[in-house]
């Protein structure tokens, strides 16, 4: 399941984000990265997801809206379907994968939901959603260098995400230990 997933996360470091990527996205990164404090970072951060979610027309941004809706009134398949429309209707929506990777996840489709983060971090490299994620899948399934590494990488984007660098100490302790 991870054989791609391992390729990608080792092709990141050099990886540019999909051409519609814009400025305001890469001031944003530089931001988040300087924040001088977790308040700061936090409303860049959401800035960015901000961005992500900003569909190129108003059809794209009402099926990211239902998706979202659906997603946060806990009807995780109407959410899921809602997002294969925006991918259908808007293939390099970045966020759109993103979201239905979050969606299938919750439908306990692992494979599903890995495969959308490929596609997501193909979009955006920088996606530190999508590397948690990632890292929390592989977490799931014992797949602890992966984990490392996809934690790891979203901590290179968002140096700010505590509860991303709780999970990687908690999963270098693990590691730690069963090595001795």
């Amino acid at each position: 399941m991870f054989d791609r997933i391992f390729t990608i996360l080792h092709g990141l470091a050099s990886a540019k984000p999909h051409a519609r990527a814009d400025e305001k996205l890469v001031r944003l990164f530089d931001a988040l990265k300087r924040a001088p404090s977790a308040d700061v970072a936090e409303t860049v951060e959401g800035e960015i997801w901000q961005v992500w979610c900003k569909s190129s027309d108003e059809a794209g941004r009402r099926l990211m809206q239902e998706g979202i809706s659906a997603l946060a009134g806990g009807r995780i398949e109407p959410a899921e379907i809602a997002f294969g429309r925006l991918i259908a209707h808007d293939p390099d929506c970045a966020e759109a994968w993103n979201k239905r990777a979050t969606a299938r996840f919750l439908l306990d489709d692992l494979q599903g939901s890995v495969t959308d983060i490929e596609e997501t971090l193909m979009r955006e490299p920088r996606h530190f959603g999508a590397l948690s994620g990632l890292g929390q899948i592989m977490m799931a399934e014992s797949e602890w260098v992966g984990a490392t590494a996809a934690l790891e990488a979203a901590l290179r984007v968002n140096p700010h995400l505590k509860s991303v660098r709780t999970a990687l100490d908690t999963l270098k302790r693990r590691v730690k230990r069963s090595l001795h």
